[in-house]
């Protein structure tokens, strides 16, 4: 991606820019930011500059996912560095170590769960580990699989986490044509 000319953003440009280097998505609590020292964006927002228009209904919807989900944290987190490990995606292991961090996730489970021996914290986390390996896998949940999430977690959480997983493999898709990398391979090394 060529770099951004900061200066001369404008209208939706401008709008979309905005929207990661401000506000809640540089709060001092937040895991990782996606926007770099240089001001450059990091990660996704960079190739919806592309199309500012649609840019910018795709990070309302990554908002959404990053800061309204019923679920806790740290399975959000959990749900994410699956599908990293699952779709390879340097930059979303990279960005959700920290987020995963931040939401309690040890550095072992985050290695546990990049090599796919992850052990769940108890049997609900057990459940949703389950149904994101058979989303991953499968694209779908038996009769089974979708009875234990149905008990364990409810409908909105199930909905939360399918669309998560649909969520992070669309974002590894875009990271894998427009060839964003994390900010630098020490960075991701170092995460390790």
């Amino acid at each position: 991606m060529p770099p951004l000319d900061l200066v001369a953003l404008e209208g939706d440009q401008r709008e979309l820019y905005d929207r990661y280097a401000t506000g809640q998505r540089v709060a001092a609590n937040v895991g990782f930011r996606l926007v770099a020292e240089d001001g450059q964006l990091l990660g996704p927002p960079a190739a919806w500059m592309l199309s500012p228009p649609v840019g910018i209904g795709l990070e309302r919807a990554g908002f959404a996912l990053r800061f309204a989900l019923a679920l806790p944290d740290r399975w959000r987190e959990i749900v994410i560095l699956m599908v990293a490990a699952h779709e390879d995606s340097a930059f979303e292991r990279f960005a959700h170590r920290q987020g995963a961090r931040a939401a309690g996730v040890t550095d072992a489970e985050i290695g546990q769960i990049q090599a796919g021996t992850f052990t769940p914290a108890g049997a609900v986390e057990a459940v949703l580990v389950q149904a994101t390996t058979s989303l991953l896998r499968r694209a779908g949940l038996n009769a089974k699989e979708w009875s234990a999430a149905e008990s364990a977690l409810g409908h909105r959480a199930i909905f939360e986490v399918v669309t998560l997983v649909g969520w992070y493999r669309l974002m590894a898709l875009q990271l894998r044509v427009f060839r964003l990398e994390p900010p630098t391979a020490d960075a991701i090394h170092s995460e390790t």
